[in-house]
């Protein structure tokens, strides 16, 4: 059978054929029109970009007669020759196979002798990085200063495998990973070359496969001609390439979202059922996602590489989502992916995942918490208030209260009346009756507030002026007395509570040891943010939501 693959019937016969790599190439031929060619270069890359082809695009417009600007002809013998790697000026070495100094004691003999049929003799060596220290140190002084009519090309995948003194005698040209878009209208000037048809859906899931690779492309683009004939559909190259349907994946995402435990078992199920390594279902995973988040973006179909059809469902079901759910289930895949090669029990791992992903709560932001919204109140509101209202954090209680009215706050709050300031008088309360149940205040606040409490846990009842109430604390830092007078207002409702009287606290230390008074050092109470609508501050509504102290 005399069937040429692909990717050897359409290899790039000179620069303006190579693809995705134009800093490459624009160099090289402007090195051939200004006659400035080196006599050495290093072309490093990923698998399948061109840096063996481009190496012999390079030998044949050193060699060809009627080369013109760089640009070979591509029909002389010689031209012809290093085509067929037939040509005995240009010489092409696996540096695999060919790594020991032997090797390359014999390539520096070589290297003496004129070249036969050509300008040059040329070496192209293949994976250089397999050679040996030796080696390398042996091609030093030939690489760096060669006959006149020789010239070195390098080609490698691991540069950093690569000896500094190797590379600082040649030029060095990074070759880039194609991107898909590259590499889908390759495949499809080539597929209409080839007089086969393909949908869009089909060509960029080939491309995404690739990975950057046009020689990769091309091989499963064999792949898939071979099983589908001259009319390919997307099923055709799930079946060939292994992809799974984007069912599974919407499965997977609606079982997240509805909190659907057995749905997302099935859509387990299924995914153990297809085979296919589940490194690739959790970058399937993640690129689902990804379109998620683009389809929650205005206007954001257009960066999606899919049919309408399935545009449209994306769209559609990024509206059930929230932002920064997305980005935060993108997370946890994220560490999925990179964790499944290293634990000893994927497959549990990867089901885990699963199952964690579906006690996760909805995201609320740190505005929302302080004003009292609910998860499920912000899910079916997400829009914030208007500029010209100011939002008004809802008090947090420990009784029972009449829900709040709708507010409406004008921008500067007006202060309240001097009669809703008056608190009630404790002509029913004496300072030893405070004394005798404070045990029972500390431990109720101890069990509900542990940063408070336990800081009143070394307090005692001082004195009792009006309805101020004075606390001495003792064997604890300054800073402890400081968060206490922080959190007064917290602790003035579980007096209020369990006292039925409101008094205002007010802390000091007491250096002494708390069994009797002495002169108490007034702590200066720290600057306090400014008072919100409803007089509490926003420093004290942090502390309290999140049961947090300040340390100073």
């Amino acid at each position: 059978m005399s069937y040429q693959v692909l990717s050897l019937k359409w290899r790039p016969q000179s620069f303006g054929d190579v693809i995705g790599q134009d800093h490459v190439t624009q160099t090289l031929i402007n090195a051939f029109k200004k006659e400035r060619v080196a006599q050495g270069y290093m072309l490093t890359g990923p698998r399948g970009v061109g840096k063996t082809t481009t190496a012999r695009i390079i030998a044949k417009a050193l060699n060809c007669p009627n080369t013109k600007d760089g640009v070979p002809c591509n029909d002389c013998n010689n031209c012809q020759e290093i085509t067929d790697g037939r040509n005995l000026d240009v010489l092409e070495i696996d540096g695999a196979s060919n790594r020991g100094i032997e090797e390359i004691r014999n390539l520096r003999e070589q290297i003496k002798y004129a070249p036969m049929n050509a300008p040059y003799k040329i070496f192209i060596i293949d994976e250089v990085h397999m050679l040996t220290n030796q080696a390398f140190n042996a091609l030093l002084r030939t690489l760096e200063e060669p006959p006149p009519h020789g010239k070195f090309i390098l080609a490698t995948t691991d540069i950093h495998k690569v000896p500094s003194t190797i590379i600082s005698r040649c030029q060095r040209f990074d070759f880039n990973r194609i991107t898909e878009a590259t590499i889908g209208e390759q495949l499809k000037t080539i597929l209409a070359s080839e007089k086969i048809s393909a949908d869009d859906e089909s060509i960029n899931a080939i491309a995404r496969k690739a990975d950057g690779s046009m020689r990769d492309g091309l091989s499963l683009m064999d792949q898939v001609i071979a099983y589908a004939g001259d009319s390919i559909k997307i099923d055709d190259v799930s079946a060939v390439i292994g992809l799974i349907p984007l069912d599974v994946y919407f499965g997977y995402s609606t079982a997240i979202i509805e909190k659907d435990a057995s749905k997302m078992m099935d859509v387990l199920q299924s995914i153990r059922t297809t085979g296919l390594p589940l490194e690739d279902v959790a970058q399937g995973l993640n690129h689902h996602f990804r379109n998620l988040i683009i389809g929650t973006v205005p206007n954001g179909d257009g960066l999606l590489d899919l049919n309408e059809d399935h545009k449209k469902q994306y769209i559609a079901h990024a509206t059930l989502w929230d932002g920064k759910d997305l980005l935060r289930v993108t997370k946890e895949l994220n560490e999925l992916e990179f964790s499944l090669k290293r634990v000893t029990q994927p497959v549990i791992h990867f089901e885990m995942t699963a199952m964690k992903l579906l006690e996760m709560d909805t995201s609320v932001s740190i505005g929302e918490l302080l004003s009292g919204a609910k998860p499920a109140e912000v899910k079916k509101n997400p829009k914030p208030a208007p500029k010209s209202v100011d939002p008004v954090p809802q008090k947090v209680v420990y009784k029972t209260v009449e829900p709040p009215s709708k507010v409406e706050a004008p921008k500067v709050a007006t202060p309240p009346p001097p009669a809703e300031k008056e608190v009630k008088t404790n002509t029913k309360i004496s300072l030893e009756t405070i004394e005798e149940k404070w045990g029972g205040l500390v431990g109720k606040i101890t069990n509900e507030r542990p940063s408070i409490g336990t800081a009143l846990e070394h307090s005692a009842p001082a004195e009792l002026d009006g309805n101020k109430l004075i606390i001495n604390v003792y064997d604890l830092p300054k800073f402890s007395v400081g968060n206490l007078n922080r959190n007064n207002q917290v602790i003035e409702r579980f007096v209020e509570e369990h006292y039925g009287v409101e008094l205002k606290i007010k802390a000091e230390l007491d250096e002494g040891n708390g069994s009797k008074k002495s002169a108490p050092t007034p702590v200066s109470e720290p600057p306090k943010a400014a008072p919100t609508a409803d007089g509490e501050t926003v420093v004290s509504r942090v502390l309290e939501v999140f049961d947090g102290e300040i340390l100073r």
